[in-house]
C-alpha cells in the first residue's frame, strides 16, 4: 500500500530525508574530502560528467554576473582571488567566450591593485596571465571542427579582441612603469588569435637579451635522425598547458628557455594543444641568433572524427604550426590520430610527408600494429612518441625490436612518472592525491594510478632504495638520473622528454647527470630484482600497446 504523507509518498518522504543526509554529508566534508570524493565518483561513473559541467555553469554564470559588478569597486587581493577561481571554472565547464568579459576585468583589476604584498600580487598576476593562455587556448578548440578551423564569428571576435585591448592597456600602462609586460603571455595568446602581430617593440627586450648569446654547447650525448644530430633529453612544454603546474611571466621563460640552450638541451617539445608553447617557442627561437642550433618538435593531433581527410585540411594544420612557431619548415611533426578504426589517418600521413614544409615526419602515442601500417604504406617514420619508464615499460614488448628494425627512434615521456622517480618521494608515505598539503600536479594523479596497476607503493619505495644505491655508486646527483638511464640505455630510444616547468622551477643542471654513463650488469639485475616482483607484463595485456590508454 502506497502511504501519503502531507500529500507526497512514504517514498518521496523517504528520499527527501536521504536528500538532507546527504547534504549534511557534503556540508560536513572539508574541501579536500569533497574534491577527493567527487573525483573519484567521476572517475568510477563517467556519465555524470555531463551532469556535473551543466549544474557547474548554472553556478558560475550566476557568481560571474556579481563578480563582474563588484569589480567595479576597489577590490582586495583575496576579492580578485576568488574571481579568479570563478574564471577557471567558467573555461573549465566550456563558458569559453562568456569569460572573457569576466577575464579582462579582472587582469585590469589586479594591474590597478594597491598593496603591500608586492610577492602575492606578482604571483597573481602571473597566474592571471597564465588563464588568459588557458582562456586562448580553449577558445582555439572551441573553433576547431573535423575540417579544421571554423572562423569567429563577429559576436565571438569581439569578445576575443576586447579581452586582447584590455590586456594590451595594462601591457602599455606597466610597461610605461618600468615593471614589464605582465601580460604578454595573453596578449601575444589573444593577438594570435586575431590574425594580428604584436608590434617589434613589445618584443626588443627579448631581442636586447639574446642578441650576444653565444653559440649552445654540445649535448653530452646525442642520436641521430636522418643526419641530423639532436641531444638525448628534450625539454618537454606541456606543462604551459595548465596552471596547475605553475604559471610565470614571459620574461621569465624566455630566460629559462636560454638557460636551457646554454646547457646544451636545444630540443624542445611542443603540441598544438599546449597552451602557448609554440608561440613562446617561436618568439624565442626568432629572437635567438643562432636559430639553427634549435629544434623543434611539434605535433598535430587529431582527437575528433575527421570523415573527410584532404591535403588541404592538413596542409592548414601545417600553416598554422609554422605561424605560431615563426618558421617557413618544421623541424619536426609528431601526428597523433584517435581512431584506428578509420583508417584515413594513412592518407593524412601521406599529405603530410608530401609537404615540404615539414622537415621529418614521426608519430605521436601510435602502438606498434599502427605504425607498422603506416610503414609498410610507405611512410617514413622517423620517430614515435610513447610512454616509457621503469614502471611503464611497456614499449619492451613489442615496439623496441620493431623500432630497431625499421630505424624508428622513440622519444619517451613520463619517464619519471611525474616526479614519483626522484629522491622527493623516497622514504615518503603514499600521499592524498587530492589534498591540497600535498600539492601533486595532475601529471603526478595520472602516474600514481600506474604505479598501483603496475605495484603499488610499498613496491614503488623498494624500487627508490635501489635507485638510490645505484646513483651514490655512479655519484649521480639523483634517482632521476637513474631512472632516466635506465630508459637512455634502450638502442631504440632516441631521447627522453623531461618536462620542464619554464619559470617556476630549473633542473637543467641536474639533467646533465644522465649523460656520460651507462647501468651495468650488477645495476640492471639490482634493478630487475625488484622489477620481476611488479606487474610489468600484466600491464600490456591488461593496458594493450602503447597509446591504448588514450583511446579507451
Amino acid at each position: 500500500m502506497t502511504v501519503i504523507v502531507n500529500g507526497g509518498t512514504h517514498d518521496a518522504q523517504t528520499q527527501l530525508h536521504l536528500n538532507m543526509m546527504t547534504d549534511t554529508l557534503i556540508s560536513s566534508l572539508p574541501p579536500d574530502g569533497l574534491r577527493s570524493v567527487t573525483r573519484s565518483m567521476l572517475a568510477v561513473h563517467p556519465q555524470f560528467t555531463k551532469s556535473f559541467e551543466h549544474y557547474t555553469r548554472l553556478y558560475v554564470r550566476e557568481r560571474a554576473t556579481a563578480l563582474f559588478q563588484s569589480l567595479d569597486t576597489e577590490c582586495g587581493l583575496k576579492d580578485l582571488e576568488q574571481t579568479q577561481l570563478v574564471c577557471r571554472c567558467m573555461v573549465g565547464s566550456g563558458l569559453v567566450f562568456e569569460v572573457l568579459p569576466l577575464l579582462a576585468k579582472l587582469a585590469d583589476s589586479a594591474a590597478k591593485l594597491q598593496t603591500n604584498d608586492r610577492e602575492r600580487k606578482s604571483a597573481l598576476l602571473a597566474s592571471i596571465d597564465g588563464d588568459l593562455v588557458q582562456a586562448v587556448t580553449a577558445v582555439q578548440k572551441a573553433v576547431t571542427v573535423a575540417s579544421g578551423t571554423r572562423e569567429l564569428t563577429n559576436h565571438e571576435r569581439l569578445a576575443v579582441r576586447d579581452l586582447f585591448d584590455s590586456v594590451s592597456t595594462s601591457v602599455s600602462r606597466n610597461s610605461t612603469a618600468g615593471s614589464g609586460y605582465i601580460f604578454d603571455r595573453g596578449r601575444t595568446a589573444s593577438a594570435g588569435i586575431l590574425g594580428i602581430d604584436p608590434s617589434e617593440d613589445e618584443t626588443q627586450a627579448d631581442s636586447d637579451a639574446l642578441r650576444h648569446t653565444p653559440p649552445p654547447p654540445a649535448a653530452g650525448e646525442t642520436f641521430i635522425i636522418s643526419q641530423l644530430t639532436l641531444p638525448r633529453i628534450f625539454s618537454g612544454l606541456w606543462q604551459m598547458s595548465s596552471p596547475s603546474w605553475g604559471s610565470a611571466p614571459m620574461s621569465m621563460i624566455m630566460g629559462q628557455l636560454g638557460k636551457h640552450v646554454s646547457s646544451g638541451f636545444t630540443s624542445f617539445d611542443m603540441a598544438d594543444h599546449y597552451g602557448d608553447a609554440e608561440l613562446i617557442f617561436g618568439r624565442f627561437r626568432a629572437r635567438y641568433p643562432h636559430k639553427e642550433a634549435v629544434f623543434a618538435a611539434t605535433k598535430i593531433c587529431i582527437f575528433q572524427r575527421m570523415p573527410n581527410v584532404t591535403r588541404e585540411a592538413m596542409a592548414a594544420n601545417v600553416s598554422e604550426r609554422c605561424k605560431r612557431l615563426q618558421m617557413s619548415k618544421l623541424d619536426l611533426v609528431q601526428f597523433h590520430w584517435q581512431y584506428y578504426d578509420d583508417g584515413s589517418y594513412l592518407d593524412a600521413l601521406r599529405f603530410l610527408q608530401e609537404d615540404d614544409r615539414v622537415g621529418k615526419l614521426g608519430l605521436c602515442n601510435f602502438d606498434t600494429a599502427n605504425m607498422q601500417l603506416a610503414i609498410e604504406s610507405g611512410i617514413k617514420i622517423h620517430t614515435n612518441q610513447v610512454q616509457f619508464s621503469l614502471i611503464d615499460s611497456r614499449p619492451a614488448e613489442k615496439m623496441a625490436a620493431f623500432c630497431d628494425e625499421h630505424g624508428v627512434k622513440l622519444l619517451t615521456y613520463g619517464t619519471l612518472c611525474g616526479g614519483f622517480l626522484s629522491d622527493k618521494w623516497l622514504g615518503k608515505a603514499e600521499p592524498d592525491l587530492y589534498s591540497a598539503a600535498s600539492a601533486t600536479t595532475p601529471s603526478q594523479r595520472k602516474y600514481f594510478s600506474m604505479i598501483s596497476n603496475w605495484g603499488g607503493w610499498e613496491l614503488l619505495q623498494e624500487l627508490l632504495q635501489v635507485l638510490r644505491s645505484i646513483a651514490t655508486k655512479h655519484d649521480v646527483p639523483g634517482i632521476s638520473n637513474v631512472a632516466t638511464r635506465w630508459v637512455l640505455d634502450w638502442p631504440c630510444v632516441g631521447a627522453v622528454i623531461v618536462g620542464a616547468r619554464m619559470g617556476v622551477s630549473d633542473h637543467s643542471d641536474d639533467n646533465l647527470a644522465s649523460f656520460g654513463w651507462s647501468l651495468n650488469d650488477e645495476d640492471r639485475e639490482a634493478i630487475d630484482v625488484v622489477l620481476r616482483k611488479s606487474k610489468r607484463k600484466e600491464m600490456f595485456e591488461i593496458m594493450g600497446d602503447c597509446g591504448a590508454e588514450y583511446r579507451t
